[in-house]
């Protein structure tokens, strides 16, 4: 119900802001010539918590409009993986990481913290099964790269991916976009704006996406990596003589069959992914999650130049995960089933004076809160084998029964005060120094609740074990960054900078032995950029280079249940070396390049010794890290061709990645070979009209690619995940 209201409320807008709209029609083209004047625009941004040219914005950062990103059919943040040659994203357990640079946190369990957060809007959250959410009516996303702890929120030492939503204006129009494609696919997407005064606006909009499984199941489960989302958000923005509030809310709903995993066995050898067949599945998998989130931010200007902004929000979500965890080590049919409750809270306050002085200050105090409720296990099913109904062992059976139970409570605080001022030396050279000191608690509360015969043996003792849950964590930490920013001349930007990072630790176990703590992760990185741009802006070349040493590098490996263990441990030290390089170029009015380019050297430290997920020590020492491909690249070609008035615009673009590993292991098992996708699009856009259709095909040769790997030590299986196959389809879109 609150989703439909708040889909009627985008129609409901719609209706008068297209009466009021239809010069607005036109204003796309009005535009254009002076865009065309301009090469590529300017590009604004607030990856520093205040606006500047990405230009000029001494970040390495990743910048897509949100009509980019629906021309190139990304609709969630997973997709951004396909464009950006910095960022990987794995899908995990019904959830899914994000790495940048080779940064990444595999901790997907409800003590884990990202290492590189995904914020709305200025909010964090930390479970990973949302982070697709909020993906629509976008102004723009941004990708920062590198330790950013200092003023943009907590444990973001790979980087930080910033969804930032088009907001209220104080015009009337709004767009309507449809997509439909092979898998059954169909996605809509509305948005509506309404000038209500001069002071006060509000807008709606909402999204459906769905399509039917990518990868075929054998078994109770028909297909899987399929879609069934829908979500829904209105705003309202009040401004007046330099204050301003605005408020949002979006309910989000999702119900799918979830990951699609092929199995095999554990340890290899590693079967061939050249030709997928359906997949062996054995229980009926399922994922289901409901949210609801409320923003706020209020802001004032004074008249003496000094700005105060507090923003705040709330978010509940509630997450069920089903997954077939049925493997060789246990006769029966077996399902993981999790559920999550998590209620977050973000506070934010900042103070800062007129960013355009000599002397800029920001300072502000940050507070985070989640409290969770976790409620999951692995349960049989039902028997199989001699074990089964009517088997000559059925007696000895266990169906209908969890072999473990986990029942915890979880709460996580983390309290920030931050600063940051530049201050420019001279008219060219600015000095930049931040510091952020964090107060991090974690507690866990509960119970597992292990039964012998149905989870380890049917012959088992009949015995009922109770492990407490509870863990305990508080520790605090200081931050800070440090840079020089260089102008030699107009347009071209020189930077250095040293940025300290910090991931708080936690806790973990199992479910058979007590909470196994482990520490902090911490990283001292060194950066070396430049940006450019010539010739009117029609070409930007940008590049950078990059160092970090590692201590205390956080690992995870599911274990054994009955052996015991901790899934996330602390590693030791590691260390990356990597270059960046960015080339934009507009080669006349009708053509436009971009190649991009990342290498990484990345391995961990010497005399390196941990247990993989059977309890067997194991020497890692100068491993790669995972996540980590040496080498990545993307590259695109736009051309227009006037077409009887309007234009046709012919689109490419791929990405080359070579192979990387998805544990700390290195194992040919857990490991992707390189790779090259490619997409094409072809759309046509009147000079007068506001609408637009375009042709689309996605992974173009229908390359099998993984996209993760896991050796499962519970299920006694290597399991599998792919990025999608070949997609295609058509998307007409309109704005008035």
């Amino acid at each position: 119900m609150r989703l439909a209201f708040v889909l009627l409320s985008t129609s409901a807008l719609a209706v008068p802001a297209m009466a009021q709209a239809q010069a607005a029609t036109d204003a796309p083209a009005a535009q254009e010539p002076q865009q065309q004047e301009q090469g590529f625009g300017e590009i604004i941004v607030t990856a520093n918590r205040t606006a500047s040219s990405a230009q000029d914005t001494p970040i390495a950062l990743n910048v897509y409009s949100g009509d980019a990103l629906r021309d190139a059919g990304i609709s969630s943040v997973r997709d951004l993986a396909a464009i950006d040659p910095s960022v990987n994203i794995s899908p995990s357990a019904g959830a899914a990481y994000v790495a940048v640079r080779g940064i990444a946190s595999t901790d997907v369990t409800e003590i884990g913290d990202p290492s590189v957060p995904i914020a709305r809007d200025g909010f964090y959250t930390n479970r990973p099964f949302s982070i697709n959410a909020s993906m629509y009516d976008l102004a723009r996303i941004e990708v920062l790269k590198g330790p950013q702890g200092t003023l943009n929120g907590r444990n973001s030492t790979g980087g930080l991916i910033s969804l930032i939503t088009n907001r209220p204006a104080f015009t009337n129009g709004g767009y309507s976009t449809v997509e439909v494609g092979n898998y059954g696919a169909f996605t809509g997407e509305m948005g509506a704006n309404l000038a209500l005064s001069d002071h006060f606006a509000v807008r709606a909009s909402g999204t459906f996406i769905t399509h039917d499984g990518y990868r075929k199941l054998d078994g109770p489960a028909k297909d899987g990596d399929d879609e069934n989302f829908a979500s829904g958000r209105i705003q309202a923005l009040y401004k007046n003589d330099g204050f301003s509030a605005w408020v949002s809310y979006q309910h989000d709903s999702r119900s799918v069959n979830g990951d699609a995993q092929f199995k095999s066995t554990l340890g290899g050898p590693k079967p061939s992914f050249k030709n997928l067949d359906p997949f062996p599945n054995d229980t009926l998998t399922s994922t289901r999650l409901e949210g609801d989130r409320f923003r706020w931010e209020l802001a004032y200007a004074t008249p003496g130049n000094l700005n105060f902004v507090y923003a705040g929000g709330y978010d509940k979500q509630h997450w069920t995960n089903v997954l077939d965890a049925t493997g060789p080590s246990y006769p029966a049919n077996r399902q993981f089933r999790q559920s999550e409750t998590p209620t977050t809270w973000n506070h934010e306050f900042r103070v800062s004076n007129d960013s355009a002085s000599r002397l800029f200050i920001q300072a502000g105090y940050f507070r985070f809160q989640e409290n969770n409720t976790v409620d999951s296990g692995l349960y049989n099913l039902d028997m199989t084998g001699d074990y089964a109904a009517g088997g000559p062992l059925e007696s000895f059976g266990q169906p209908d029964q969890y072999g473990i139970k986990f029942d915890y409570r979880i709460k996580t605080r983390s309290q920030a005060l931050f600063a940051q001022t530049d201050y420019d030396i001279t008219d060219q050279l600015q000095l930049t120094v931040g510091g952020r000191y964090t107060w991090d608690k974690k507690s866990r509360s509960g119970q597992a609740v292990l039964f012998l015969p149905a989870l380890a043996s049917p012959f088992a003792p009949a015995l009922t074990l109770t492990t407490p849950g509870e863990g305990k964590l508080s520790e605090s930490q200081p931050t800070w960054h440090v840079g020089l920013n260089y102008r030699p001349m107009p347009n071209t930007l020189i930077y250095a900078k040293y940025d300290r990072g910090y991931k708080s630790g936690g806790f973990n176990s199992n479910g058979s032995a007590a909470s196994v703590p482990y520490g902090p992760e911490k990283l001292d990185a060194f950066e070396l950029g430049t940006k450019n741009s010539f010739m009117g802006n029609t070409l930007q070349v940008n590049a950078d280079v990059f160092y970090s040493d590692y201590k205390g590098y956080q690992a995870s490996q599911t274990s054994s249940v009955v052996d015991g263990g901790s899934g996330t441990f602390n590693v030791g030290s590691a260390k990356i070396l990597g270059a960046e390089a960015e080339v934009k170029a507009l080669l006349g009015e009708h053509t436009r390049i971009g190649v991009s380019a990342a290498y990484l050297h990345t391995k961990f430290g010497s005399g390196i010794v941990v247990n993989d997920g059977d309890g067997n020590p194991i020497d890692i020492s100068g491993n790669r890290l995972p996540n980590a491909p040496s080498f990545t690249t993307t590259a695109s070609i736009d051309q227009d061709f006037a077409v009887g008035g309007g234009k046709v615009t012919a689109h490419l673009d791929g990405k080359y990645s070579s192979s990387y590993y998805f544990s700390v292991f290195n194992l040919d098992d857990v490991k992707t070979s390189s790779f090259f996708m490619a997409n094409a699009s072809l759309s046509y856009e009147p000079e007068v009209g506001g609408w637009k259709v375009q042709a689309f095909v996605r992974n173009i040769f229908d390359k099998n690619v993984l996209a993760y790997a896991q050796q499962n030590f519970v299920s006694h299986t290597d399991n599998y995940q792919f990025q999608p196959p070949r997609t295609y389809g058509v998307r007409a879109s309109v704005n008035f």
